[in-house]
């Protein structure tokens, strides 16, 4: 069963830290590593949503998949 954290992206490292010092910089490069993905995530549906009609058909895309994928929030993949 995924975890909560695992359905959003982020993974625990495999061994785990020994110190907190450790474990807070592990937390906060995992935090960082998710904000990147949720940033690129959303800079990319609205690039896609900004596509001319050529385009669409270039990828295979109709009007439907673009809306379906452009109003997905940032943290769904």
């Amino acid at each position: 069963m995924r975890t909560r954290f695992e359905r959003i992206g982020y993974r625990l490292p495999a061994a785990a830290p020994t110190t907190l010092g450790q474990r807070l910089r592990d937390d906060f490069k995992a935090l960082g590593t998710l904000m990147l993905t949720w940033q690129q995530r959303a800079r990319e549906r609205h690039h896609l949503a900004a596509l001319s009609e050529h385009m669409r058909r270039d990828l295979g895309l109709d009007e439907a998949d673009i809306y379906r994928e452009s109003r997905k929030p940032f943290w769904r993949s």
